[in-house]
């Protein structure tokens, strides 16, 4: 039957669950893998992200930041203060769905199976324009030690990023099918490429 046209899996979960590692893992099985939370990160490289920001929060010198400087002082802008949240997100999240959503009609007409991956995906409500879904989870304590070490922060200000996300147990919910990533990464690299090619599987007969 050939490659099947435009098929779209999402993989997500909670900060420092382990889903782009998973989406990895499928990097030489899929056509493609596409991060929205690389999205994220390249808006803050556009001058009028920039400026729309430095507006909102009044911190004209956002204007003369690279983006890594600009998430390094929004971190500290908004890790205590819900209103400030917020306000980022009423600037970012349009603009991630509005790449999602083109993103979506584009894969579609392509052929092959393809990854977005992204701890968002739920909160963005996106998960409506993808076929397939699959969340990684693990307990909150791991996922917030994982993120303290990446990202050089405290074990509270890591935990402070999980609590205004959603539950992974919400999201697990949600979705088709669920991977356990409290093991070693062997057992999740064996559990994400059996789901993949269970999928391919079941599109393609």
């Amino acid at each position: 039957m050939g490659d099947p046209a435009g098929f779209l899996i999402g993989i997500t979960g909670n900060s420092g669950c382990g889903q782009t590692t998973a989406a990895k893992y499928l990097n030489e099985e899929c056509s493609g893998i596409c991060s929205l939370d690389l999205v994220g990160h390249r808006l803050l490289n556009r001058q009028y992200v920039i400026s729309e920001l430095a507006e909102a929060f009044s911190r004209p010198e956002f204007n003369h930041l690279d983006g890594e400087s600009i998430r390094t002082e929004l971190r500290k802008i908004v890790l205590n203060d819900t209103e400030a949240y917020a306000i980022l997100n009423a600037v970012l999240h349009p603009r991630m769905i509005g790449w999602a959503v083109q993103c979506a009609q584009t894969l579609r007409k392509l052929k092959g199976i393809w990854i977005l991956e992204g701890a968002l995906i739920c909160e963005l409500r996106i998960n409506d324009l993808l076929d397939y879904l699959i969340v990684v989870e693990d307990s909150e304590h791991r996922c917030i030690s994982r993120v303290a070490a990446r990202d050089n922060i405290s074990f509270e200000d890591a935990a402070k990023r999980w609590k205004v996300q959603l539950p992974i147990e919400n999201k697990s919910k949600m979705a088709d099918a669920v991977v356990d990533n409290s093991g070693e990464l062997d057992n999740l690299k064996q559990q994400i490429l059996t789901i993949f090619r269970c999928i391919k599987k079941n599109i393609m007969n």
